[in-house]
């Protein structure tokens, strides 16, 4: 029988009520997921991402530099630009205004929200109006005279619902699809929009774009007998007859669509990019494919002779565009594609990132992290330990991938074992690792020969789903979904033994001992407080019902940070376990899986969302504190001119290198490498290294490491 310590309703009203009180935790900064949309106006690309709007400045495409990245609630799906304003459709979070007259600092102004349970999918801008196809609520049409204050003023609905995905905008017809329909409508009089005609075609509609008298349509068929992938043009001079004029079939799923001149680019997933010309009669020919892509294109945009590619694996690719068919490489900005689980050594977060294998990422200055390396897997990384120079993950149905981490920047994988059964976690103590390995309970793994890790045995049996995992004293504590809490005793690691189990009101996904009490996040159970003091008979002291999906659970102090995988996170007071109250709170636009506390800081893996970082309201910032205690680093002026004088201060002689990166992570040049004497020094940049003298325009980390310490400081060159 499923337990509840308190009564349903008492508690759901204590959390309400603690709710209303909580604080909202300050976000600090991030890295972007997959890419869904951007616009480009000049040097300047402003990106719809996974979990907000990120802004690049591309004035050098062979080293793009990451200005500024501003978190939403929801996805940013379609992005529009109009003067200093971006319009971003972003799902449940509706349409959001950002002032973006200082790219580098970009805020929100504005926004247009149906109810919470409304999904806005595509966005047009023109004038002082933004069209909007809001998904199951249909057609809106938004008065943003006002960009503070936006306001719908007309609506156009179908008798029955359907989804309305894409809009576009001309004069004053607009074109929308509901499937793969095209709808008409006259916007003349905003307060009333009137259908003026339709056309359906063959497939789905993902994109479109308009062309002088041309709608040019992406679209996708298949009904396993036949089936359609690619571009359909249609002739909408007169919007009340439309016509189809072309066609071209690309054999593979298309996405989305770039318009250069006649020439049409599209992500032509597996394909890479096709390549297709529309003549003046809406006629398709083949032009060429550009391949060699890591994983499926979805988007590309062409500009100034630059072609710049995106998808949810590869980043953002900017390319010269030789010919149309023709690209030669000039960057490549990585994003995260699915953050699963996060671990933290001295400067570097190491991330288990789904399929994409473990990606490393360099946060000595949090407020601008950079990913600087990545290593491959075969399964589905979904937790991560770290054990000495080699990092772990527990890798799904490709059981457990060890990588060697001496050096951050390349890691290299080095060995790999199967489990029986999908690796859901893994924790490692003196060389032996501890895995949930789903339906089959706990297995053990013998990790002292670095390059051969091996299984000491077969999977012990537990009931349940194991999907997360601690250990305490000579106990493996093991997280088993809807089988609770179980104890296992690992004193003989060849042969565990179960010693209890208890049984959790709702899933248990994750597990966190502190001194005789397990903390589990147990899914829609909440917080479950156990004490097991009589490690025979477990007994439950606390549950806080969180109105979500507590999946993992970290204990600091006397607080409890909780990942709330349809929420964000959570934290709460937990110093009388019957009677938590939550104390801080911040909503995601991912999924929150797994974080880790350092510092100051908060690091959450928020699945497609990438990485997050909130700044952790408990922490007295001691770490940082000490760990800068004996030299300090003070750049004068900030923002820089051509020169700038750095100080340092040392209590003592200190052999050390001083480096400059651009946002990306590019080493720009070393600036010192030497002795510092102890004291105050002063090094003039251009002095120091006349390559660095006259930087452009953009943001810097300047960064000192020794032997024993590392900090670093932001740059910025207006």
């Amino acid at each position: 029988m499923k337990k509840t310590l308190l009564p349903s309703i008492i508690m759901a009203l204590l959390l309400l009520f603690s709710t209303s009180k909580a604080n909202n935790l300050e976000y600090v900064s991030g890295i972007p997921a997959t890419v869904n949309d951007y616009k480009i106006v000049g040097n300047i690309m402003y990106c719809a991402v996974n979990n907000g709007i990120m802004i690049m400045d591309y004035t050098d495409a062979a080293a793009p530099q990451m200005l500024s990245y501003l978190q939403m609630e929801d996805a940013a799906g379609q992005i529009e630009i109009q003067g200093e304003y971006a319009y971003v459709m972003a799902r449940t979070a509706g349409m959001r205004i950002i002032n973006i007259s200082n790219p580098s600092e970009p805020f929100e102004t504005g926004s247009f929200r149906l109810g919470n349970s409304a999904q806005g999918w595509g966005i047009a801008v023109q004038a002082n109006y933004a069209y909007l196809a809001y998904g199951m609520d249909g057609f809106r049409i938004v008065d943003i005279s006002n960009p503070s204050s936006p306001a719908e003023t007309g609506a156009f609905f179908l008798p029955e619902s359907d989804i309305f995905s894409r809009v576009v905008v001309k004069e004053n017809v607009a074109y929308t699809t509901v499937g793969n329909i095209v709808y008409a409508l006259n916007v003349q009089n905003p307060q009333s929009p009137v259908l003026l005609g339709q056309k359906s075609i063959l497939g789905g509609i993902t994109d479109m774009a308009l062309r002088q008298n041309f709608l040019i349509c992406v679209s996708n068929f298949n009904d396993f007998s036949s089936s359609f992938y690619g571009l359909i043009v249609l002739d909408v001079t007169n919007p009340a007859s439309i016509n189809q004029v072309g066609n071209y079939d690309t054999d593979v799923y298309s996405y989305k669509l770039g318009l250069s001149g006649n020439l049409c680019y599209i992500g032509n997933g597996t394909a890479g990019v096709a390549v297709l010309n529309v003549d003046a009669l809406g006629l398709v020919t083949y032009i060429g494919n550009v391949g060699g892509f890591t994983s499926p294109v979805r988007l590309v945009r062409v500009s100034d002779g630059k072609a710049f590619v995106s998808g949810e694996k590869i980043g953002i690719q900017s390319f010269m565009v030789d010919t149309p068919a023709s690209f030669t490489h000039l960057s490549s900005f990585s994003t995260l594609h699915d953050c699963r689980d996060i671990q933290i050594r001295e400067n570097v977060a190491y991330i288990a990132n789904g399929r994409d294998g473990l990606v490393t990422v360099d946060i000595s200055d949090p407020i601008h992290p950079v990913i600087i390396g990545w290593s491959p897997n075969s399964g589905n990384g979904l937790g991560i330990a770290l054990n000495n120079d080699y990092a772990y993950i527990a890798d799904g149905s490709a059981g457990v991938m060890e990588y060697n981490i001496v050096n951050p920047h390349l890691p290299v994988l080095t060995g790999s074992v199967m489990t029986d059964n999908w690796a859901q976690d893994i924790v490692i103590r003196n060389n032996i690792g501890y895995v949930a390995v789903d339906v089959l309970g706990l297995q053990l793994l013998n990790l002292s020969i670095p390059g051969l890790p091996s299984s000491t045995g077969s999977a012990f049996d537990l009931s349940g789903t194991s999907y997360g995992i601690a250990l305490k004293d000579n106990l493996a504590l093991l997280a088993s979904g809807g089988a609770g809490l179980h104890l296992v005793d690992i004193s003989m690691p060849a042969q565990p033994a179960l010693v209890s189990t208890y049984n959790t009101p709702g899933s248990a996904y994750d597990v966190f001992s502190k001194d005789n009490k397990v903390y589990i996040a147990d899914s829609q159970g909440g917080l479950v407080v156990v004490d097991i003091s009589d490690i025979h008979m477990p007994q439950g002291i606390g549950q806080s019902f969180i109105p979500g999906d507590a999946r993992q659970v970290i204990v600091e102090g006397n607080s409890a940070f909780v990942a709330d995988w349809s929420h964000g996170i959570r934290v709460l007071s937990i110093n009388d376990p019957a009677n938590m109250i939550q104390t801080h709170n911040y909503k995601l636009s991912g999924t929150a899986h797994n974080m880790a506390l350092h510092g100051e800081f908060i690091y959450i893996a928020s699945g497609s969302a990438g990485l997050t970082i909130l700044r952790n309201p408990l922490s007295t910032g001691k770490n940082e504190l000490k760990k800068q205690a004996g030299l300090s680093m003070v750049v004068s002026p900030n923002p820089i001119q051509e020169s700038f004088t750095i100080n340092l201060n040392s209590t003592k002689p200190l052999d050390a290198t001083l480096r400059l990166y651009d946002v990306t992570g590019r080493e720009l040049g070393i600036v010192f490498s030497g002795t510092i004497p102890a004291g105050e020094s002063l090094i003039n940049s251009c002095s120091a290294n006349p390559l660095i003298c006259n930087i452009k325009s953009g943001i810097y980390l300047l960064k000192l490491d020794s032997a024993s310490e590392s900090i670093s400081l932001k740059l910025v060159k207006p």
